[in-house]
């Protein structure tokens, strides 16, 4: 499959998921498995974008070799954790350490976006790719607040993280965080295809 081909579907498949809005009434096992078939699409979808972004950032970023997976950047959560750690988090702690997540991801994605659309303006194929992750993960979120709500959950109401001044960096620093986020967004969706997978079992349809 091409990259073209596979920016196509990824357009495509953003409206083939159902997305509940919040409310307290939804079916929580029905929205936990909906959430999981969207989680593991969303999971090839950001193996696409990494390889996309990376192609597009020129030297040493499109280099074969390339391997930063150690790389962080402030504010950008990490999906890392213990095994043991992991398994032992309990029902509520899982969705909540997942809309912490996503939330920022969301505006993370947002400024890669931002500064894509400077740096590699033409290339539509990236720039519809990380739009169409933001939808994405818009709907995940949306999910993941009726999933809370049904569950007694609070959903905390969060502002904007992201100060004005965190724009202002050079160009390869901006290719950095870019690389930082598209990597953590993945390693996020392996994680919440396995959270989700327990659940599951938890909550059976």
């Amino acid at each position: 499959m091409t990259l073209s081909l596979a920016s196509s579907l990824l357009v495509i498949c953003a409206f083939l998921f159902h997305v509940v809005s919040p409310d307290p009434k939804c079916s929580l096992s029905a929205t936990i498995a909906q959430t999981f078939n969207l989680a593991r699409h969303m999971r090839v979808n950001s193996t696409v974008l990494l390889d996309t972004y990376l192609r597009h950032q020129g030297t040493p970023f499109s280099d074969p070799d390339f391997g930063a997976q150690r790389l962080h950047y402030e504010g950008v959560p990490t999906a890392a954790i213990p095994f043991l750690e992991w398994r032992t988090l309990s029902n509520d702690k899982r969705l909540e350490k997942n809309y912490e997540a996503y939330f920022a991801l969301s505006e993370f994605l947002q400024l890669v976006w931002d500064d894509q659309s400077e740096l590699n303006s033409g290339e539509g194929e990236l720039l519809e790719m990380l739009r169409v992750t933001q939808l994405h993960i818009q709907g995940l979120l949306s999910n993941l607040t009726c999933i809370m709500t049904a569950m007694g959950v609070p959903v905390t109401p969060r502002g904007d993280s992201l100060m004005l001044e965190t724009t202002g960096v050079n160009i390869f620093e901006k290719k950095v965080r870019g690389y930082v986020v598209c990597h953590t967004y993945k390693e996020w969706i392996d994680r919440t295809v396995r959270d989700f997978s327990l659940l599951g079992e938890k909550f059976p349809v």
